[in-house]
C-alpha cells in the first residue's frame, strides 16, 4: 500500500468514488494578481469577473456541473460534479458542437458541423476526433485548464510579462458523500467573509451563493428549482438521490446556513446559539465542530473529505494505508 501523497492525479480524480471534487488554484507567490485592473485601465479585463464568467460558460461546454465557486484576489475554489453518463450519449455532432465553442478544431471537424459530405474516410476520422473530444468534455484537467491557461496569457499580456501566472496545478479533493459536500460548499462561499472582504454574503462578489441569493430574491417560490441559476447544479432538498446531479438541500435551507455562518464568524463566536440552522442535525453534522471548519477548513482534510465509512472505503478503494483528516471527519461527522 501507499500513501495517499503518492497517489498520481488521475488516480485522485476517481469517477468510480464520486463525482464531486473541490478545486483551488492559487497565484504565483500568492500575489494579488487577480485583483481589478480594469479601474486603472479601461482597456484591462476585471479579472475575477471574467474567471467567474468563465466558469459558468464552461458548464455549457462540459458535462461537468458547478456546485460553489468563489474568486478570490489571489486564487480561486470550485466545487464540480462530474456527469461521464451525459456526455456519453451525446452525439458524436452535440461533441464536436461543443468542442467548438471553446477550440477552432480541425477543417474536418468544422467541415462536419456544417454539414457538408464526406468521404468514409474522413467520416472515420472526424467520429475518432469526436470520441478523443468526449473523453475531455468530462475532464476536470481540461475544465481547469481551460479557466488557467487563456487568463495567464491574457494577463501576462496585459502586464507585458513573461512567466508563470498560477503557483503550480490544481489542487483537488474528493467528495465522498453529501455531508462533506454541504461542509465544502459553505467553505467555498465564506470565503470572502472569512477574509473581511464583505460582511454579508449579499455583498460576496464573485461566489456562487450571491449568484443564488439573487436569483432566489426574485423568485415568488424560492425553493423552486426552475427559478436557480441555470449555471448551477440544482439545490432540490432531494434526499432520495434519484437525481445525481442534485443537491439535497433546499435553497432556503442553504442560505440560512451559510448566512448564520458567515454571522458566527464576523462575531468571532466559538459555540453555537439557539438559532443554529436545523440542516446541520439533518445531515448528522455537529454544530460546533462545523464552525470551526468554516474557519479552518483548508488545513484539517487533504485529498478525500466524508464520514469515516465514507473515507474508509474511499482508502480501501485506491489502496491506501492513511490520509490526513481521519480525526476531524469523526468529530465533525459523527
Amino acid at each position: 500500500m501507499t500513501s495517499i501523497m503518492a497517489v498520481k492525479r488521475s488516480a485522485q480524480i476517481d469517477l468510480s468514488l464520486t463525482s464531486k471534487f473541490h478545486c483551488c488554484t492559487r497565484t504565483v507567490r500568492k500575489a494579488f494578481i487577480l485583483d481589478d485592473h480594469s479601474k486603472d485601465d479601461p482597456n484591462k479585463i476585471d479579472r475575477r469577473k471574467w474567471i467567474e464568467d468563465r466558469i459558468l460558460f464552461l458548464t455549457t461546454v462540459f458535462a461537468i456541473d458547478v456546485c460553489a465557486y468563489a474568486v478570490m484576489s489571489n486564487h480561486y475554489h470550485v466545487i464540480l460534479d462530474v456527469h461521464k453518463s451525459v456526455s456519453d450519449i451525446w452525439t458524436p455532432l452535440e461533441v464536436v458542437t461543443r468542442w467548438h465553442k471553446i477550440y477552432k478544431g480541425t477543417e474536418l471537424s468544422k467541415s462536419y458541423v456544417k454539414g457538408k459530405n464526406l468521404t468514409e474516410i474522413e467520416s472515420d476520422l472526424v467520429l475518432e476526433f469526436a470520441e478523443n473530444c468526449r473523453k475531455k468534455l468530462h475532464d476536470i484537467s481540461w475544465f481547469m485548464r481551460n479557466i488557467n491557461e487563456p487568463l495567464a496569457r491574457i494577463a501576462n499580456k496585459e502586464d507585458d510579462c513573461k512567466g508563470r501566472f498560477w503557483e503550480s496545478r490544481f489542487k483537488s479533493q474528493a467528495l465522498l458523500d453529501e455531508q462533506a459536500l454541504l461542509t465544502c460548499m459553505a467553505y467555498v462561499d465564506l470565503n470572502p467573509i472569512r477574509a473581511n472582504m464583505s460582511k454579508t454574503i449579499q455583498k460576496s462578489e464573485f461566489t456562487s451563493i450571491k449568484k443564488r441569493y439573487e436569483k432566489a430574491k426574485q423568485a415568488k417560490n424560492i425553493n423552486n428549482v426552475n427559478t436557480q441559476p441555470k449555471e448551477l447544479s440544482k439545490l432540490t432538498g432531494n434526499y432520495s438521490r434519484t437525481k445525481k446531479n442534485d443537491i439535497p438541500i433546499k435553497v432556503s435551507s442553504y442560505i440560512e446556513l451559510v448566512e448564520w455562518t458567515g454571522k458566527q464568524l464576523r462575531d468571532n463566536k466559538s459555540s453555537i446559539n439557539k438559532n443554529t440552522p436545523s440542516v446541520l442535525l439533518e445531515f448528522n453534522i455537529d454544530p460546533n465542530e462545523f464552525l470551526y471548519s468554516a474557519q479552518n477548513y483548508g488545513s484539517q482534510f487533504h485529498r478525500m473529505v466524508g464520514s469515516i465509512k465514507s473515507i474508509c472505503n474511499a482508502m480501501k478503494h485506491c489502496d491506501i494505508n492513511k490520509t490526513a483528516g481521519m480525526k476531524k471527519a469523526k468529530s465533525l461527522f459523527g
